[in-house]
């Protein structure tokens, strides 16, 4: 799908918008035409980005965006490797499709499929070069999952018709592999407290994950308001990943048939 790959985002509507955001949150003009000479120009001599090699930020306004211009990006701080945990931002964003600044999802997935493919499978490694201080090892299936169930229950349950999309709609079997290695509390009914986590080491929230879920489970059971002008293709999407978790329903805790049925009672 992704071979010889043409970029959907159109970049003078994409800067619009990003100077807007900016202005709206009080960035001065100086830093907002540095950024926008970044946006279209790439690095200078003497850019302050070139200190920060992790900032998410600044990759998703880098102007190659290839995979190919992501190694040229990185190629910058071959004396600044980064840390372990500045690879696992970089991969949560990938997954939270936050890599692109308003782009188009189709863009998003573009980088998810060449780091993971169409499935994300447990051992699965990225594979790109850049410097680093460790070999980067796989992500927890439960990170993962918490990662890519954000980016698709926000397209959900934008009734505004805000957001373009979630780039999962073009990576439908990207969650196949996930649900037999889930942390069955991700469906208990056990209370946890707002900000608890699975463990220290393993930072997703349980009472976020649980609540995107249970919007799955509605959204494919088609609960979504009949004035979202996408309702249709909506509830077909979240129904494609729903049926994978449901399939699987015996690995996920024996909460999980309960879980659907409270999500379904909820107003």
């Amino acid at each position: 799908m992704f071979e010889n790959y043409q970029f959907k985002t159109e970049r003078n509507a994409q800067w619009e918008r990003i100077e807007v955001s900016e202005r709206e949150d009080g960035r001065a003009e100086v830093y907002n035409q540095k950024d926008k000479a970044f946006f279209y120009n790439g690095f200078d001599e003497t850019d302050w980005r070139k200190v920060e090699p992790h900032h998410v930020g600044n990759l998703a306004l880098y102007p190659k965006k290839t995979i190919a211009g992501w190694k040229d990006y990185f190629s910058y701080f071959k004396d600044k490797p980064l840390k372990p945990y500045q690879v696992t931002d970089l991969q949560q964003a990938l997954l939270e499709g936050r890599v692109g600044e308003y782009a188009h999802p189709q863009d998003d997935a573009y980088y998810v499929w060449n780091f993971w493919g169409d499935t994300w499978l447990p051992d699965s490694i990225i594979d790109i070069e850049i410097p680093i201080k460790e070999p980067i090892v796989p992500l927890d299936a439960s990170f993962a999952y918490s990662c890519a169930m954000r980016n698709l229950t926000s397209w959900l349950k934008d009734t505004g018709n805000n957001s373009v999309g979630s780039y999962l709609e073009y990576l439908p079997r990207f969650m196949d592999a996930m649900p037999p290695l889930l942390d069955a509390r991700l469906f208990d009914f056990k209370n946890y407290k707002i900000r608890q986590t699975l463990s220290p080491e393993l930072p997703v929230r349980i009472g976020p994950a649980k609540s995107r879920m249970k919007q799955l489970i509605r959204n494919a059971h088609g609960l979504i308001d009949p004035a979202d002008k996408k309702r249709d293709y909506k509830v077909t999407v979240a129904k494609n990943f729903f049926d994978v978790f449901d399939a699987h329903s015996d690995k996920l805790g024996e909460d999980f048939p309960r879980f659907i049925a409270e999500a379904l009672e909820e107003e």
